[in-house]
């Protein structure tokens, strides 16, 4: 009775400290899954989050575009309305996503349920952390509100003088006579109305920094007339050399590097004419990619492991897999070349799966993976 006793007792013993988990894979099943309780998980890969900040810049024609040589010997001028684009700067961000392609289910080991691993883990799981923060911004400038609302009387005034004969008292006299009629002003009209309101302008700005006037103005409120006669003089030239408005347009693009690596994968393209665009440009000047550049290659490894695997007595081991990232070079490029060098980043697609051996029920592979 002593001996089915300890043996009993040994046996509970075995069960609970040697009592493993085992690991399968789901993704490749041959086998029925255990009854015992148990949960999933997935390996991790790496993705980049791509930001983009393109400038538009809109050219405006000035309304007396066409007099601004001919009034002010301006030839420096915007003669069409025109809109451009060009790369500001680009930004990457990398974080972890599920990889479907590794799903494992975990069998529960005694020790592990009897110390509520699950509990555990969903207790002290942060369900509120994201793996970066997405804002969306279009910084657009607006036109000057004189540019904008400009508007000068497009007629004049204009007195007729003239001799009228009129019978007065039976005898014919001639009367000088005045009459004031409005007169529709041409373009060129308004445009030298413009230049000349330029010319007094800086003949103002000229009189108040010389001191024409006489008068003690202070420092501050020389400033402050100076200031506001530079305005009214850049208003004005506007209006003969155009305007130029620059946009901020941010987009952004999800990478997720699969059979890419130390190729290029294409990001965008950008035509200065046309502006953003996803779909790869048939002008291979205007393509961005990014290229992955591993620094370590697992050719030496899975050469070992396939020879070691070969051997009669090997056993392979059941426990967790895992993947710990590997670090590779990012680089940006532009039209088949090298344009930036991004940095080094751990990408977890490019690291080797490994089998860790059973008994490891105080292991966290919380750690490691994402479980769900």
């Amino acid at each position: 009775m002593k001996k089915i006793t300890l043996l009993i007792t040994s046996i509970i013993f075995i069960l609970f400290s040697y009592g493993q988990n085992s690991v399968i894979e789901v993704s490749s099943l041959t086998q029925p899954l255990p009854k015992t309780n148990g949960f999933f998980y997935l390996l991790p890969k790496t993705a980049f989050k791509i930001e983009v900040s393109v400038t538009r810049t809109n050219l405006i024609k000035g309304y007396y575009t066409e007099y601004a040589e001919k009034l002010l010997g301006l030839n420096n001028v915007i003669s069409t309305n025109e809109t451009s684009y060009s790369l500001n700067k680009i930004s990457i961000h990398s974080f972890s996503i599920p990889d479907t392609q590794y799903l494992y289910y975990v069998e529960l080991s005694p020790k592990q349920e009897k110390n509520q691993f699950l509990t555990q883990f969903y207790q002290n799981y942060n369900f509120t952390n994201t793996v970066f923060d997405s804002s969306y911004s279009n910084i657009s400038t607006q036109l000057p509100d004189f540019f904008k609302n400009y508007s000068d009387l497009t007629y004049v005034e204009k007195e007729d003088y003239y001799v009228e004969t009129q019978i007065i008292d039976g005898v014919v006299t001639e009367i000088p006579v005045s009459k004031t009629k409005k007169v529709t002003k041409t373009v060129e009209e308004k445009a030298h109305e413009a230049a000349d309101f330029i010319i007094q302008i800086r003949k103002d700005k000229y009189d108040l920094t010389a001191g024409a006037q006489e008068v003690p103005y202070s420092k501050e409120a020389l400033e402050f007339l100076t200031s506001e006669l530079n305005k009214w003089e850049k208003n004005y030239l506007d209006l003969f050399t155009g305007i130029s408005i620059e946009d901020e347009l941010t987009y952004s693009i999800i990478v997720i590097p699969e059979n890419e690596l130390d190729t290029l994968i294409p990001l965008f393209s950008l035509d200065a004419a046309k502006g953003y665009s996803t779909t790869k440009s048939t002008t291979s000047a205007n393509n961005y990619y990014l290229k992955i550049s591993p620094m370590i290659s697992h050719a030496k490894w899975e050469q070992f492991m396939t020879a070691k695997a070969s051997e009669e007595k090997y056993i392979p081991n059941n426990g967790y897999r895992i993947r710990k990232p590997c670090s590779a070079e990012v680089s940006l490029w532009y039209n088949q070349k090298p344009i930036q060098y991004c940095g080094m980043y751990q990408l977890y697609q490019l690291g080797k799966i490994e089998t860790l051996p059973a008994k490891n029920d105080d292991f966290n592979i919380a750690k490691f993976v994402l479980i769900y």
